[in-house]
C-alpha cells in the first residue's frame, strides 16, 4: 500500500463523511475513506452483547418523511440505495418535572397536550407556532438543496430570495436572533420560556437563549411535519446503507486504519500519513475531506509549521456541549411497563439544565429483533457534569460504578421495575466516547451551535487551504445525523463544484429507495417463519435471507479470534457486517483482496475459524463462516441439509 493517489481522501467514516464520499465516488471520483475504528458511523453505530444488537449512539432519526426536511430520504434517492425505517407514533415523550407530555405528528393533538400544561398560554404559543410554521413551510423545507448557507452559490441564494422575499426578509432578520427572542415576541411568560429552553437543550444540548432562532424553527416544525424515525435493524443500517453505495461506486474503505499527519507540498495539501495494521503508510489525494473534530485537525495533523497560532487558539476557546456519559442495558421485559415508548425524554428539573435530564431509548419496543422475546435493550444517554479522574486506577472504576448507579436510579424513579429487572448494564464514560468516536473529552455534540458560534460563524466547508475541506458536527449545520448529513451534502457539492465536476441539483425523486415499512414490528416486512425480509438486493431474497440471517449471528468480535484462525486472514467480522446491510458486493470485495474469488480456499477448508467462533457461547453453534462465503462468492439459492445448521434467524425465537 505504498505510492498510492487518490481524487478525494476522506478522513472518518461518520454520517457526514460517508455522505460526502458515496456521492463524490458516485460521480466516478476514486475516493479513499480512512476509518479508525472496525466499523463505519462514528457515534451512529451499534455493537453487539450475547447476541443483542445495541445502538451505540445516534438511533433516533428525523429526515427521512416524505414530507418536511427530508436529508436522509433525498441522499438515499441520489444513490438508488434501498433502506427500511420505522416511522414512530409519537416521536417521543417528555416528562417535563413530573408532567408527561406526548409529541404528536399532529400539531392540534400536541397543543391539546401543552394546554394541560399551560391552560392560560396555548393561544400564545399557537400563534408561536403559526408564524414559525409559516417560514418553515415555504422558506426552509421549500428548499430542496440542502446545501449550508455557506455553500450556496450566491447567484443561486439570491433566486431563491426572489421566490418569497417578504418571508425571507423575515428569517434573515432572524440570524442575528435567539430562540428565546423569538419566542419572547409571542409568549410572556417565563414557564413557558423555560418548556421550551428543555425542548432545546434535548435537541442541541443548548438552551432556548444560546440557539439560534432558525435553528430552533426546524426544530420545532420537523418533529411533527417529518417526523422520528429508526432504521430497521439497527442504527448501524444507515452508515452500512451508506457504505454500500459507496462501495457499489467503485470507493474504497479501510478500517483500523488512523490518519496521522495531513502532508503538504508548498504550502498545499497534498495526502496524508496513514497508520494501518502494518505501520504507517502515506497516499497522495488531490483533494482531502476531514470529518473529524477541529482541534484534532488543528492540533495533532496540520504540521507545526503550517498551523495558524491564533485559528488553533479560537478553537480551543469553543465553547463545548457537555461530556455525557452513556448507559448500556439488558433488561427483562418487566422492567419497561405497558405504554412505554422507544424515545423517553427524562427532564425531573424544570428549572435548569442538570444531570437528571436523561433521554432513554428502548428501539427494542418497536423492532424486536434486537434481542430475545423477553427482554429489552436500553440506551440512556446524559450529561455528567462531575470531574472525571484518569481513566486508570480504582477512582475511575468508582467513578464509573456511581454513575452507572446514578443512572439508574433516574430511570428506576420513572419505571419503578427497572433495577430489579436488569441482567446488564455497562457505562461508557467521557474517555470511552473519546476513544471510540474520537470526541474529545466525551463532548457528543462538538462545539455548541449556540449564538456567538452558530452557522456562518462555524467551519465552513471550505477551510483555509486549498484542497482541504470539512464536513461533520463542527461545520455551519452543527448538531444531529440531520445536520451533519446536509454537511456531507454541502461539502460534496463544494467539491464538485471546485473541479468543475456537475454537482447534485434536488428533482422530483422517480424511485423512492426510503420505505417506511410501519410504525411496529407487526407491520414489518416479515416471512411466514419470522425471519425480516433484507431490502432490494442483486441475489435472489431466498439467498439474502439466508446470508442475512446467517451473518446476524456474528458477534462483531473487536479482536476477531476468527479471522486470527482464518487461513486468509479474511475480514470476517466486516464481511458478515455488510452481509447484514444487504452489500454483497462489497462483500465480495472485501473476500477478493485475498485473491481470486473462484479459488477462495473456503471451498476446501477445515475452517478453523469456527472453531474459535464465540457465538458459540451464544447461540450454541459457531457462524456458518465458510458456507457464507461460499454463497455470498456464488449467490447460490442452494444449500444441503448439513449446512443449514447456524442458517438460522438467532433473535427469531
Amino acid at each position: 500500500m505504498h505510492d498510492e493517489s487518490f481524487d478525494v481522501l476522506v478522513i472518518g467514516s461518520g454520517l457526514s463523511g460517508l455522505t460526502a464520499a458515496a456521492l463524490l465516488a458516485k460521480r466516478n471520483l476514486k475516493v479513499l475513506c480512512v476509518e479508525q475504528h472496525t466499523q463505519p458511523g462514528g457515534s451512529c453505530g451499534a455493537f453487539r452483547i450475547d447476541g443483542r444488537t445495541i445502538d451505540q449512539g445516534t438511533a433516533m432519526f428525523f429526515g427521512f418523511g416524505s414530507e418536511g426536511f427530508n436529508p436522509h430520504r433525498y441522499v438515499m434517492d441520489l444513490l438508488g440505495q434501498p433502506i427500511d425505517v420505522l416511522r414512530h407514533r409519537y416521536m417521543y415523550r417528555l416528562v417535563y418535572g413530573g408532567h408527561p407530555i406526548l409529541f404528536h405528528a399532529d400539531l392540534d393533538a400536541y397543543f391539546g397536550e401543552l394546554a394541560t400544561l399551560f391552560p392560560d398560554e396555548i393561544e400564545d404559543i399557537k400563534r408561536f407556532y403559526a408564524y414559525i410554521g409559516d417560514l418553515y413551510h415555504h422558506v426552509i423545507a421549500a428548499d430542496k438543496t440542502y446545501m449550508a448557507p455557506t455553500e450556496i452559490p450566491k447567484a443561486e441564494a439570491l433566486g431563491r430570495f426572489a421566490c418569497h422575499p417578504v418571508r425571507n426578509v423575515r428569517l434573515l432578520a432572524l440570524l442575528s436572533k435567539s430562540a428565546g427572542d423569538l419566542l419572547r415576541k409571542f409568549v410572556d411568560s417565563e414557564r413557558v420560556v423555560r418548556f421550551f429552553s428543555k425542548l432545546t437543550s434535548t435537541y442541541c444540548y443548548t438552551t432556548l437563549d444560546e440557539t439560534p432562532a432558525i435553528l430552533a424553527i426546524t426544530m420545532f416544525m420537523e418533529n411533527h411535519i417529518g417526523g422520528s424515525y429508526y432504521a430497521v435493524g439497527g442504527s448501524h443500517q444507515l452508515p452500512g446503507k451508506l457504505e454500500s453505495a459507496f462501495e457499489r461506486y467503485g470507493g474504497i474503505i479501510r478500517y483500523r486504519t488512523k490518519a496521522v499527519q495531513v502532508t503538504f507540498t508548498h504550502g498545499v495539501p497534498d495526502g496524508a500519513i496513514l497508520r494501518g495494521d502494518e505501520g504507517n503508510y502515506r497516499v497522495k489525494a488531490k483533494t482531502i475531506l476531514y470529518g473529524g473534530t477541529l482541534l484534532q485537525l488543528h492540533e495533532r495533523m496540520i504540521v507545526e509549521s503550517e498551523r495558524d497560532p491564533k485559528r488553533l487558539e479560537r478553537i480551543r476557546n469553543l465553547s463545548m456541549s457537555y461530556p455525557s456519559v452513556v448507559l448500556y442495558c439488558i433488561v427483562d421485559k418487566e422492567a419497561l411497563m405497558p405504554g412505554t415508548l422507544p424515545i423517553e425524554m427524562l427532564a425531573d428539573n424544570p428549572d435548569a439544565l442538570d444531570e437528571k435530564e436523561v433521554t432513554m431509548y428502548a428501539f427494542s419496543l418497536a423492532d424486536p429483533s434486537l434481542c430475545g422475546a423477553d427482554e429489552h435493550v436500553v440506551m440512556a444517554i446524559g450529561p455528567s457534569l462531575r470531574p472525571w479522574p484518569e481513566c486508570t486506577g480504582d477512582a475511575y472504576r468508582e467513578t464509573k460504578e456511581a454513575e452507572k448507579d446514578r443512572l439508574l436510579g433516574i430511570l428506576e424513579s420513572h419505571f419503578p421495575a427497572f433495577r430489579s429487572h436488569v441482567r446488564y448494564a455497562c457505562l461508557a464514560s467521557p474517555a470511552t466516547i473519546e476513544r471510540f468516536v474520537m470526541k474529545e473529552g466525551g463532548h457528543v455534540a462538538g462545539p455548541k451551535q449556540a449564538m456567538g458560534q452558530e452557522l456562518l460563524h462555524r467551519q465552513g466547508a471550505k477551510s483555509e487551504w486549498k484542497n482541504l475541506y470539512h464536513c461533520g458536527e463542527a461545520t455551519v449545520m452543527g448538531t444531529g445525523s440531520l445536520a451533519v448529513t446536509i454537511s456531507g451534502i454541502s461539502a460534496a457539492n463544494q467539491i464538485l463544484r471546485d473541479l468543475s465536476v456537475p454537482q447534485y441539483r434536488w428533482t422530483q425523486p422517480v424511485t423512492e429507495m426510503t420505505r417506511v415499512v410501519g410504525s411496529s414490528v407487526d407491520e414489518v416486512r416479515m416471512t411466514d417463519d419470522g425471519r425480516r425480509l433484507p431490502t432490494a438486493n442483486a441475489l435472489s431474497d431466498t439467498a439474502m435471507v439466508m446470508l442475512h440471517d446467517a451473518a446476524s449471528a456474528c458477534q462483531w468480535c473487536l479482536d476477531a479470534p476468527c479471522m486470527s484462525a482464518c487461513f486468509d486472514h479474511h475480514e470476517i467480522p466486516a464481511i458478515m457486517r455488510r452481509l447484514e446491510c444487504g452489500n454483497v458486493e462489497g462483500a465480495k470485495k472485501q473476500l477478493a483482496l485475498k485473491g481470486d474469488l473462484d479459488r477462495l480456499r473456503c471451498f476446501d477448508c477445515p475452517a478453523p475459524c469456527k472453531d474459535v467462533c464465540r457465538a458459540k457461547t451464544v447461540h450454541g453453534y459457531p457462524v456458518a463462516i465458510d458456507t457464507i462465503l461460499q454463497r455470498t462468492c456464488t449467490g447460490s439459492d442452494h444449500m444441503m441439509p448439513q449446512e443449514r445448521k447456524g442458517f438460522a434467524n438467532p433473535r427469531a425465537r
